[in-house]
């Protein structure tokens, strides 16, 4: 049988081992109709066939971003977003660019932005709304800090979005002045929602071009699948940003596999996520599973600790869990029997434990035959790092993010239970699985940071960015974390991640040889290739 394509590489990285080998990849339709050693091609070729011979350059399964936030990423990546806030080193620096950033934008009806971070601002306070208010006081300002919890809002984005002094959540908080007047600020998903609602609002042609802005970076990138992990409500207005994507699908115009996540609280009747999966799910987009947080992030001490924080010895956590463990057993055990893995984010050690908890109760009523995963663990206790393996969980992390983070973990949780920030090889030794990813936007998602930061767990110039250095993975063990390891958090380690007969061909090619350059240079990697179901999106 004659192939569409023939990739063939000294560096074939298949994704079943560690290690590369030499050989071809030969492509038939969407799939790859087999793997064979170099000089056992010919038989497969004929004059239509296009070869293409990367020599010693790296070819591999397309990146499998295992923790992604698709709708607010693909705003993110807009013209309609400022960036470059993400730079701010102050409240005042950061309004200003938001100002500058307004002045070269006239046509947005709002302006947003993304990526400030308060750790970067030194020993700051949150910021308000008066800083904002006094530069831009009549059109409505929406800043998503960096990791995606928080908001910073002005005065008319709060006016416009509705929230009020006495609105209550039952997670996070509404941020408040000494005068009990609304400071601006909105900490965690709750508080967040109707300030995420306006950010995320554009027109129906807006949107479009937006996605498919999207798809071309993602392919530029060599990710060739990813998700929305922010967790979809069931109503209507979601079931529309579903229907979207599937209509861009029906024109051929979806070039990237995504993997939606709906709620996992409140309610133990998922038969309307059965009945999306059902009209939905295709090869390029699916109803993976339900998905909920037990914390939020360590940085405004919403995280869950299982002891008080370092430095605020009055708290383990601020307004956390999320819901107490009676109920995260309830819908975990409802939804792992409708079939439906459970994806939980748990930042600290605390959250950890209750997630483990819920999985453990959960596996007593309905056996261990569904894929559950934990996300981000950023701390844990030793006493929990066996009970993945037992239990059958996945961890899902995001390297990078130790960068970003860097010193902030040794401030709040100190110098013992730092031993265990980011615990990498920890628990892929302990567990034998590993997914990794993102969380874009909270970082870029470019794939080289976040391989470099895994496997040498430093700054870009080569400073140490944590105090556990013996966590570092091996390129082999990180490549494979985030290709098969993150097919399997998403239940499709079967048809994607692995270059072998069968599998869709979701194929990329490097500039290079990620296993025999040095570590410096993993920064400078560039995508020359990069296929998703037979077809060639990128190509240099």
């Amino acid at each position: 049988m004659k192939v569409d394509y023939c990739l063939k590489s000294r560096a074939l990285f298949t994704g079943e081992s560690e290690e590369t080998v030499e050989g071809c990849v030969l492509v038939r339709g969407d799939r790859i109709l087999d793997v064979v050693p170099i000089g056992m091609e010919d038989e497969y070729i004929d004059e239509n066939t296009q070869v293409l011979d990367y020599g010693n350059k790296l070819v591999m399964p397309g990146f499998i971003d295992a923790h992604t936030h698709f709708f607010s990423g693909a705003v993110a990546a807009s013209e309609h977003v400022c960036t470059e806030i993400a730079a701010s080193t102050s409240e005042e620096e950061c309004a200003r660019m938001i100002y500058e950033f307004s002045k070269a934008h006239p046509g947005e009806k709002r302006i947003r932005g993304r990526g400030w971070f308060i750790t970067n601002w030194g020993d700051a306070p949150l910021p308000t709304k008066a800083s904002l208010d006094a530069l831009l006081p009549d059109i409505p300002v929406y800043l998503q800090a960096a990791d995606a919890h928080s908001y910073w809002l002005n005065s008319a984005a709060l006016e416009e979005c509705g929230i009020r002094e006495d609105r209550q959540v039952s997670s996070g908080y509404i941020g408040k002045l000494d005068n009990g007047e609304l400071s601006g600020m909105l900490v965690e998903m709750e508080a967040c929602e109707p300030a995420d609602r306006m950010y995320q609002s554009f027109t129906a042609d807006e949107m479009e071009k937006i996605y498919l802005n999207f798809f071309k970076k993602a392919a530029e990138a060599g990710v060739t699948s990813m998700s929305e992990m922010l967790p979809g409500e069931y109503d209507e207005e979601q079931f529309e940003k579903y229907r979207v994507i599937r209509e861009l699908e029906k024109q051929g115009r979806l070039s990237l596999r995504l993997h939606f996540y709906t709620k996992l609280y409140d309610t133990t009747d998922f038969s309307e996520a059965l009945r999306w999966k059902k009209c939905l799910d295709t090869d390029f987009m699916k109803i993976s599973g339900v998905k909920g947080f037990v914390d939020g992030v360590a940085e405004t001490y919403t995280g869950l600790l299982l002891e008080p924080y370092t430095d605020r010895e009055d708290t383990c956590g601020i307004n956390v869990p999320v819901k107490p463990q009676d109920e995260l057993n309830v819908s975990v055990i409802a939804a792992n029997k409708a079939g439906l893995p459970v994806r939980i984010h748990c930042i600290a050690d605390g959250s950890v434990r209750m997630a483990l908890d819920a999985f453990e109760k959960s596996a007593e009523v309905n056996g261990r035959g569904t894929v559950n995963t934990i996300e981000h663990i950023e701390n844990i206790h030793p006493d929990d790092i066996g009970r993945f393996k037992e239990l059958g969980v996945i961890p899902s992390m995001q390297p990078i993010h130790m960068i970003l983070d860097a010193d902030g973990k040794i401030h709040r949780i100190g110098a013992e239970r730092i031993k265990y920030e980011w615990p990498l090889k920890t628990l892929l030794d302990s567990c034998g699985e590993l997914a990794l990813g993102t969380d874009y936007p909270v970082v870029d998602i470019n794939p080289f940071d976040n391989i470099y930061a895994a496997v040498t767990r430093n700054f870009f110039d080569g400073r140490p960015a944590t105090h556990n250095g013996w966590e570092k993975l091996s390129v082999g063990e990180t490549l494979r974390a985030y290709t098969s390891g993150a097919a399997r958090a998403y239940s499709r380690e079967n048809e994607i991640g692995i270059l072998k007969k069968g599998m869709f061909a979701d194929i990329i090619a490097l500039d290079r040889n990620l296993f025999h350059i040095p570590d410096k240079d993993i920064l400078d990697t560039r995508v020359e290739m990069t296929m998703v179901g037979g077809k060639i999106l990128l190509s240099e």
